[in-house]
């Protein structure tokens, strides 16, 4: 069963998605009265920074928006314009939100490009048949004028629901225009959507129920909502956070992963460590690296890691356990929303893969470098007796 916890403080919102009883993602809600992603406003233009091919966008009395030039629609803008415009990114560590004028509001089903064009279909269908359904189905029920992205779940939907959910999005563009036209700028256009029910939009189905300390929460569709005083506290959320953070994670069977972010890529190496299982060598070795594998991807999802990723698994002599673990890795993958990309075997036997960056990694955002080694790990050794020596 798959849970999403909600847990609601006076200095914090936060949820996090379990799997069959494994913590696979987190999710911190930011400051309500910081701009969230998906919101519109209307902007005023505050300053051109031709030098960073950008501008500054007035978004309300205390927040601004950085809009890169390639994100403006239309003419470079210039100070005083006013500008519809979407967050695509939340300000973070100083950092002002991230602005397109390229606004999409999505859906269960599809997501409307009101000044977009064509159809394009999600890249996790990747059946060419399939894609090809979706996508006569997506140019039936693009609004003119208008693009629209069809998502993985339009493919199992009956179409008349999804009719039914473009023409809403439809009617919020509309909605959206008329109340942009009678504002003055800077303002929000857009209502605030509780987290929640963006959340689970965007886990398309994959929640079985909702557990949460607010016992206020509204949640829209037929997904269960049960109140718990202390809902990370019964699934042990924060425990299993600080044990994904450590640079030495234990695996069940009793092998290790060394974690090692590093400027070009994550490596992950991986260990037998106290896996003594009496059975034959090769047997151990291919229990090891399958839940290694296993247990990387819940991981990488978790610490929300992408680039390059490379694992330096126990040695396998044969392709016959290469092919099996690649398969393991695969399986894993499939529940991890971000584009994932295993690109298989080095000559050197190292397993790489890719992973989309998509934001900031759970590490930038909930750990600070050490002051006493400035993130290095190491110090000198005492040299004060040397010197007294001296």
């Amino acid at each position: 069963m798959n849970v999403l916890l909600y847990e609601k403080t006076d200095a914090s919102c936060e949820a996090a998605l379990v799997e069959d009883g494994s913590l696979v993602e987190f999710f911190p809600f930011p400051d309500s009265a910081l701009p969230a992603v998906g919101q519109v406003y209307l902007g005023q233009c505050a300053r051109v920074m031709k030098s960073l091919q950008a501008v500054f966008v007035r978004l309300d009395g205390k927040n601004e928006g950085f809009l890169p030039f390639q994100e403006a629609a239309g003419a470079q803008p210039k100070t005083g314009d006013v500008l519809m415009v979407q967050v695509k990114k939340a300000p973070s560590r100083g950092k002002a939100a991230y602005l397109t004028c390229d606004i999409a509001l999505p859906g269960r089903y599809a997501m409307l490009l009101p000044r977009g064009s064509g159809v394009h279909v999600s890249a996790r269908i990747e059946d060419q048949s399939q894609r090809a359904a979706v996508k006569a189905m997506g140019r039936q029920l693009a609004p003119d004028g208008m693009g629209l992205v069809m998502r993985s779940a339009s493919l199992e939907a009956d179409e008349a629901a999804v009719r039914k959910e473009v023409y809403t999005l439809a009617g919020c563009w509309q909605a959206l225009a008329s109340k942009a036209k009678r504002s003055s700028a800077p303002c929000l256009l857009s209502e605030p959507e509780h987290p929640i029910n963006a959340l689970l939009r965007e886990l398309d189905g994959r929640v079985d129920k909702v557990l949460t300390n607010d016992s206020s929460l509204q949640v829209d569709g037929d997904i269960p909502c049960a109140f718990s005083e202390h809902p990370f506290l019964l699934y042990r959320v924060r425990e299993s956070l600080h044990k994904a953070m450590r640079r030495k994670v234990y695996m069940k069977n009793g092998g290790t992963l060394i974690i090692d972010p590093c400027e070009a890529m994550t490596v992950i190496d991986v260990n037998t460590a106290s896996h003594t299982a009496g059975r034959s060598a090769e047997r151990t070795v291919m229990d090891i690296n399958r839940e290694a594998v296993r247990e990387a991807a819940r991981l990488l999802r978790l610490r929300r890691t992408g680039g390059i990723v490379v694992i330096d698994l126990i040695d396998m002599p044969d392709e016959e356990s290469r092919s099996m673990v690649l398969d393991e890795l695969k399986d894993a993958l499939k529940h991890d929303r971000v584009k994932t990309t295993v690109h298989g075997f080095t000559s050197l036997g190292l397993l790489e893969m890719t992973r989309r960056r998509t934001g900031e990694s759970l590490a930038a955002e909930r750990l600070a470098l050490c002051p006493a080694c400035g993130g290095s790990g190491i110090a000198p050794h005492d040299m004060g007796g040397a010197d007294d020596a001296g």
